[in-house]
């Protein structure tokens, strides 16, 4: 029988890349409704709104451009794309570790 190489990886490391992924999918989602001017009244906008602002808060106003979509685009896109960089890098800091 032939070797077959297999890569498992330990448990944390899915959980890390589930949870980073989750909180930038809540970020760009936030950063949706702002785009597509969804209701800020509205119960899901307005809890999507909080949890977004919660993780983002340092990037939040980093970058004071005038026109608010494009603020929105900038420090939240920003924001989504450190969280995606830093679990994919504890990720694969957590693979390379278990080989």
């Amino acid at each position: 029988m032939p070797y077959v190489a297999s890569r498992h990886n330990p448990l944390i490391v899915h959980i890390v890349t589930i949870v980073f992924g989750l909180i930038a999918l809540v970020i760009l989602l936030h950063l949706a409704f702002v785009l597509l001017e969804a209701n800020p009244g509205n119960p899901l906008v307005d809890f999507i709104a909080d949890l977004a602002n919660w993780f983002s808060w340092l990037f939040r106003d980093m970058f004071t451009i005038d026109d608010p979509k494009a603020r929105a685009v900038v420090n939240y896109g920003l924001a989504a794309l450190v969280f995606l960089a830093v679990g994919g890098a504890i990720a694969g800091a957590g693979r390379r570790w278990h080989h």
